[in-house]
């Protein structure tokens, strides 16, 4: 049988359908084309209304294939059936089977007893780059962000086994992965369903010790959880990269407490101000969301004046989504949809401007990239420094061609907003 999918949502969503694709024995194969597939497994993503839209016009449109191909099975899985079980089958029969587990290994045992496959070791069918690879260290989230839908999709925080952690790190790097990114919905908790006996500090200094890995890159923390150990820790190790994601949501006092953030634009400013400090040459990326409910002229302006201020090397911005079942969703929604949408062009064009200010300081500046992608026939390659996340941040574009996954060392000779140009030295 041949499988096809189709993958939705964040990295961690991708995590996922890797360890799905992977419980599939050597009777099936997988196929990249979904046309060509006997079965497509559909991994959604529900996190806001544009996610779960999305994933209903994909899943409508698969099933259209089963117009010209009745034998073909069509298979959800991910945070729709988790959340909305009971209205997919009744709204769009036409889906063979529906998997609502937040529990990604129960999820593979019930997809291996629907096909009957035989036992097979867990294992990642490996869809994206192969010389870099998110590894997920937690899933579910105890936070309670006010705006936030996951916990309701995910459950509860829990973090993976150490030793099952560092085995999926070292077949990774074994199989060509050189960059692991770490990822959870908080990175920062890791270990706290445990006490605390191991943490996320003592994933880092297990991981760096792998060979044959170079990069190692943290996201998705927050701002509530670091502590004086992670610092040090990450300014110490040589392979952990010296960039940090870190969600601020705002920074209005009165906007962080009805979102639930447990932190104060006081405690954000001390937090930023210490990782600078003790991480010289770190890169900050951070995400906003606008028209939180109640947020006012003032209090927006009070936001862009403070990025104005800080300068964060890498930014991201949401418009805030009315979530049902959400505490915030008890609120009024009374910020337009205009209004949000100007907010976040505010911010992004202000942020456009800040990037290619620290780009251009970067003119003429020696560094190590990792090449993503490699067009010979334009004698280009494109790739990443230490300081840019796969897909979301800043590429280089080097000449000449480089090899996909090699780590190079480039002069920067031009720069935009977002782009760096490099010869190869």
């Amino acid at each position: 049988m041949k499988i096809g999918y189709i993958s939705l949502g964040c990295p961690k969503n991708e995590i996922d359908l890797e360890y799905i694709l992977g419980c599939f024995d050597d009777r099936f194969s997988i196929v990249h084309d979904p046309a060509e597939a006997d079965c497509i497994i559909i991994n959604t993503c529900a996190f806001i209304e544009p996610a779960r839209q999305e994933s209903i016009e994909q899943i409508l449109y698969v099933t259209q294939y089963k117009k010209n191909n009745p034998a073909l099975k069509v298979i959800v899985t991910g945070c729709m059936p988790q959340r909305y079980k009971d209205a997919l089958q009744r709204e769009i029969p036409e889906v063979d089977k529906y998997f609502c587990s937040n529990d990604i290994a129960e999820t593979r045992r019930h997809i291996m007893d629907y096909f009957q496959t035989r036992p097979v070791p867990p294992a990642r069918g490996r869809i994206t780059a192969s010389h870099f690879a998110c590894l997920k260290i937690a899933d579910g989230c105890d936070n309670r962000c006010s705006y936030c839908a996951i916990p309701l999709i995910k459950g509860p925080y829990k973090s993976r086994p150490f030793s099952e952690i560092l085995d999926e790190a070292e077949a990774l790097t074994a199989n060509g992965v050189k960059e692991l990114i770490l990822v959870a919905q908080d990175t920062t908790r890791y270990g706290a369903d445990f006490n605390y006996k191991k943490t996320l500090a003592d994933v880092l200094i297990a991981l760096n010790d792998i060979k044959g890995l170079e990069w190692i890159r943290l996201m998705y923390t927050h701002p509530a959880h670091w502590n004086d150990r992670l610092i040090e820790t990450m300014a110490g190790l040589d392979k952990v990269v010296r960039y940090i994601d870190l969600p601020i949501q705002h920074i209005s006092d009165t906007i962080l407490e009805k979102m639930g953030r447990k932190v104060t634009r006081k405690q954000i400013t001390a937090l930023v101000e210490k990782l600078r400090m003790n991480i010289p040459g770190v890169a900050l990326r951070t995400s906003i969301i606008t028209g939180f409910p109640g947020e006012t002229v003032k209090e927006f302006r009070e936001l862009l004046q403070y990025l104005a201020e800080v300068r964060f090397e890498r930014l991201g911005v949401f418009t805030y989504s009315h979530e049902e079942d959400t505490r915030a969703f008890s609120l009024a929604d009374n910020v337009s949809a205009k209004v949000k949408k100007q907010r976040q062009e505010k911010i992004m064009d202000q942020q456009a401007e800040i990037s290619a200010a620290n780009n251009e300081k970067l003119i003429g500046q020696i560094m190590d990239v990792i090449i993503d992608e490699e067009y010979p026939d334009n004698n280009l390659s494109f790739g990443r420094t230490r300081q840019d996340a796969p897909e979301i941040d800043n590429s280089v574009i080097v000449k000449p061609a480089v090899p996909v996954g090699d780590i190079r060392s480039v002069k920067i000779i031009a720069a935009n907003e977002y782009e760096l140009y490099a010869d190869l030295i």
